[in-house]
Order: C-alpha cells, then structure tokens, then sequence
C-alpha cells in the first residue's frame, strides 16, 4: 500500500491520537479505580451503574461533534462565525428540553433497583452539557486541529480526576463523580468558543445536519448497549464483581478507540473513496494491534492489576481477563467500522444495532447465577455483533458498485 503525504499526515496522527490516548486512558482507569477501592461497595456498585447511564446519557455528545465534524470537513471555507452560534443557541435549547424529560420521566419508568433516584438530578445536568459542550470539539476536529484537540482532551482529563478525587474524599459523593464527567469539558467549550474562527474570508453557509444527528445519536446509543446495558441488566448481588471485571474491559476498549475522532475527522475531509478505504485500513490494522497489546498485558500482569485495582478483592475475575480483554478489542473494531458508515451516512447499519441490542437484552432475561453467565451472554453479544458489521461492510462497500470508485 503506497503512503503518500495526507496518509503519513494520518499516521502522525492516529501515533499521537493513540499516546496522548494512553495517557488519558490510564488517568480515568484511576479514577474508576480510585473509587473502587476507596469507597465501600454500595457507592461503587451506584457508580457502575452511573457508569452505564453516563455512557448512554452522553451519545449525543459523539454525535453533535461528528456531525459538526463532518459539515466543516465536506464545506470548503465554511462559516464557522455562524456556525458556532447557530449551535449554541440550537442545542442548549435541545439539551434544556430532553434534561427536563429525562429528569421527570426516568423515576417513572424505572425502579429503585434499577436506577437510584439519587441519580437522577445529577445525570440530567449532565444531559444538559451533553448537548452544548460537543460544538468546540467539532468545529477544532472539522479543521483536524488534532494537536490541540489532544491537548484540549488532556487537560480536561485530568480536572476530572481532580475533580473526582475531592468527590471521593466527601465520602465517595455520588453527584461530584457523576459530574465530574459533564464539567471539564463544559468549562473548556467556555475558553475556546469565543477564539474559533474561519480559516479564510471567503465563506459558505455550512450545514448543521439535524436528521443526520438523530440518526447518528439512535447508532450510537444502539452500537453502546452492548457495555453499557450489561451493568444495568446485571443482578444487584454481582454488579460491584461484573463492574470490577466491566472496567478492566473499557480499559482494552477505550485504549482502542481513542483514535476515532481522528478517523472521523479524516473521513469527513476526503472526497476519493479509495483513500477513505484506505484510512480505514491503517485504522482498524492500528485498533487490532493495540486491543492484542492491551489484552495480552492485562493478562500477563493481572494479579499486579487486581491488588493495585481493587486491593486483592474480586479475585474471580482475573480467569476472564483475557477473553474479555479480546472480545472487547474485536467490539473496537466494529466502532471503527460504524464511524465509517456514519461519515458516508449509512444508516441501515441501525437494523443490525437494534437485532443485537434485542438479542443482549433476551439473553439477560435468562437465569444468572454467576459471572461466567454474564461473560457468556456478552461474547455471543459481541461476537454476532462483530460478524454482522463485516458482512454489512463486504455487501454494502466492497460488492456494490454503486459505493466503489471506478
């Protein structure tokens, strides 16, 4: 495969992408771990399935960047002026409506087991920043500012472990450790907006695809159900084992994925489908090589993890490190796959989400008695999840000619 400039450029930065990923990676694994040891067992299994909420809560925020991503990238000397304000008074308005339903509607259709009404207050202020902290993001990726996008991430990354610190030496305060997710990245949308700016004078209209975020938001919360249903479905007695064992696996998964952004950013920059092909080529060869990496280095060492993680508790775990460690690096790659159906708006994809999404739920419904059922339901998930996205990809990409380029 010939290399020419733009892909080096690429390489450069999926390299970056991918360190600076570590690095945010390993400071949110000690967060999650900080809690895990230094608070008791109720807060922790509360907080595994804050976890999930927060994972699904936060879906708009992937697809507000992305979309913005992709406007900026498709429209030549784009408006970003106009843009940006447009944005802000569109989604904070949006974000208001939906953090008031979900904040009255939530203890309705849910129970006390479920979901803690302790919960409740906390998420929804976060649904409401969801919507607003995701403009600057987009409009710096739209321009593959990816330096500073990495910097911006760092930094951000690290006032929510401070952030999550002071809420674990308040007791383990379940409402600081579930804002500390919403706030860093709020407060810097608040520095940034005002000094984003058109890159020339000559300037077009761009585009805010609203069809194209809900139908980005519905893949989203459908490809999350897979880690984030499980913590909810999960039987109260083994949440705080399975959640323990959940983030070990997000640490392969996350490790994984940090390069998305870049990907997406690509994609929505190039017009030749050949080398779009190509970018997701070095890409999911980068995804697979690192999810192999980070699982065989879990496995290696994991009595090191589990007394550094959890302080020698939920020893039970570590035969399953390997395995999940795997089947998580293959859900990366189908993460990878998404994000290029999404950039050429392929959105039948939503009929194989919603299939697994149904399966992961009937699966739960069974009998489970320990956490080897849990792991089980989980690899049939991801497996037929996995499978499906690349039959999707062969027939949809590579055997229709109307999508490949002459």
């Amino acid at each position: 495969m010939k290399i020419d400039k733009q892909q080096k450029r690429y390489i450069r930065n999926l390299l970056l992408t991918t360190a600076f990923g570590g690095l945010i990676g390993f400071i949110n694994y000690l967060f999650n771990i900080f809690i895990a040891r230094y608070t008791n067992e109720s807060i922790f299994a509360l907080y595994s399935t804050a976890i999930g909420l927060l994972y699904l809560i936060q879906i708009p925020f992937i697809s507000i960047q992305n979309i913005l991503t992709k406007g900026i990238g498709e429209t030549k000397d784009g408006d970003i002026f106009k843009l940006k304000y447009r944005s802000i008074v569109s989604f904070s308005l949006i974000g208001f409506i939906l953090s008031l339903l979900f904040f009255f509607l939530i203890p309705l259709v849910t129970t006390q087991e479920q979901i803690s009404t302790e919960l409740i207050l906390p998420l929804s202020f976060t649904l409401l920043l969801t919507f607003i902290s995701p403009i600057s993001r987009g409009i710096i990726l739209g321009q593959e500012k990816i330096v500073l996008f990495n910097v911006i991430w760092f930094l951000e990354t690290v006032l929510r472990f401070l952030i999550g610190i002071f809420g674990i030496r308040m007791g383990g305060n379940i409402d600081i450790l579930i804002l500390a997710s919403a706030i860093p990245s709020f407060l810097s949308f608040l520095i940034i907006i005002p000094f984003l700016k058109s890159e020339s004078k000559e300037i077009n209209s761009i585009k805010i695809d609203y069809k194209g975020i809900f139908l980005m938001t519905i893949s989203f919360l459908l490809l999350s159900a897979p880690y984030t249903l499980d913590l909810i479905l999960t039987p109260q007695n083994l949440k705080a084992e399975y959640g323990a064992l959940s983030l070990i696996g997000k640490i392969v998964y996350f490790s994984c994925t940090t390069v998305a952004v870049v990907l997406f950013a690509r994609l929505s920059n190039q017009r030749s489908n050949k080398e779009k092909m190509k970018t997701l080529s070095l890409t999911v060869l980068a995804t697979l090589f690192i999810g192999i990496v980070m699982s065989l280095v879990i496995y290696i060492f994991k009595d090191f993890i589990l007394e550094f993680a959890y302080g020698g508790k939920y020893l039970d775990i570590s035969k399953y490190f390997l395995t999940y460690g795997m089947v998580m690096s293959a859900y990366a790659v189908v993460y990878m796959f998404a994000n290029f159906f999404f950039s050429k708006d392929s959105y039948w994809y939503i009929v194989i989400l919603l299939f697994v999404t149904i399966l992961q739920v009937l699966l739960f419904n069974n009998d489970i008695f320990d956490i080897n059922s849990i792991v089980n339901i989980q690899i049939v998930v991801y497996t037929t999840l996995f499978v499906l996205t690349i039959l999707y990809f062969i027939f949809k990409f590579l055997l229709n000619k109307n999508e490949r380029e002459d």
